[in-house]
């Protein structure tokens, strides 16, 4: 099958006759749901869709060829969906026969792959105040994350928290910042590496740069494990890249894209934001770095130690 997202609704595409395949079509209703593994995301099978991009690397690829340039223009529409009202970016995980689709607004839904019917949905209660305090955007969420029975996602009130992939029930949920003091955004979920989940914050000037964090939380029960700062503080390596902005001053370094991951090497790898809103040159001056904006960095996904930038 070939899978699309289309302005709020979800389509799905199949050749015709719609014959849809073992792995992405075998309905889970009466079968029993079997744990997603670290090995399973490292090389995740042909028909499943585990995270993101898919794999662990982020490419994007997928190895079937059931659809291909000479029957392409055969496709015709099996079933759509429509999704939650809001800025819609997210892109579904695929297992067991179900699409596990990221919804605006801390909106989750489980959806049989084969017929578009909703194995269940959970709706996160939300405070009022978060879309004012969090100064808008904050409807997007591009994925959800797949480990053991769990579907992990980080919410808009700045926790992250797991759902029963089964019922969609809560199984845990740890805060990492109380957003009424240090509102960090994310607009992308977090990946599984290790047993470990990793997430970043869209960090803003009125979130202060403690928020520019990338965050490590134990897959299984939420605790987390580490965070690493994109903003270094006084007397730390790369303070002097700021040249005479004072901490409080240095803003904006987010991670607001999904990470990736090296199982071999145990590297999560991360991109960062410019100084936005506040250019280079309106803060230390065109001649300074102020790590670790507009960076690629490699973490250690055990300590967060950055290895390299």
């Amino acid at each position: 099958m070939f899978r699309q997202r289309l302005g709020l609704f979800l389509v799905v595409l199949s050749l015709v006759p719609f014959a849809p395949l073992a792995a992405a079509g075998q309905s889970g209703e009466d079968a029993d749901f079997v744990p997603v593994t670290d090995a399973m995301l490292e090389n995740p099978a042909p028909g499943d869709w585990l995270m993101w991009r898919r794999t662990q690397n982020g490419w994007g690829y997928s190895p079937l060829d059931q659809v291909n340039r000479d029957n392409v223009g055969d496709l015709q529409l099996v079933w759509t969906r429509a999704l939650a009202e809001g800025a819609q970016e997210g892109t579904p995980l695929a297992y067991g026969g179900v699409l596990f689709m990221p919804n605006p607004r801390d909106h989750v839904q489980a959806i049989d792959a084969v017929t578009g019917d909703l194995r269940w949905e959970y709706r996160r209660d939300i405070p009022e105040d978060v879309p004012e305090i969090m100064g808008g955007l904050t409807d997007n969420n591009r994925n959800v994350a797949i480990y053991g029975n769990l579907i992990i996602d980080t919410s808009n009130d700045d926790y992250v928290y797991a759902l029963d992939a089964e019922s969609g029930e809560l199984v845990w949920e740890t805060q990492i910042f109380d957003y009424r003091v240090h509102p960090a955004r994310h607009s992308a979920g977090p990946i599984v590496g290790g047993g470990r989940i990793y997430s970043g914050r869209s960090c803003r000037p009125r979130a202060g740069p403690v928020s520019c964090v990338i965050v490590a939380h134990d897959a299984a029960t939420g605790e987390e494990l580490w965070r690493t700062g994109l903003v270094p503080r006084p007397g730390e390596p790369g303070d002097e890249t700021w040249g005479d902005v004072p901490y409080e001053d240095r803003m904006h370094v987010g991670s607001w894209m999904v990470p990736s991951y090296d199982p071999e090497l145990d590297l999560v790898y991360v991109g960062t934001s410019v100084t936005s809103p506040a250019p280079k040159f309106m803060l230390g001056g065109v001649d300074n770095r102020h790590l670790y904006h507009n960076s690629t960095l490699a973490l250690d996904g055990e300590t967060g130690e950055i290895r390299w930038y």
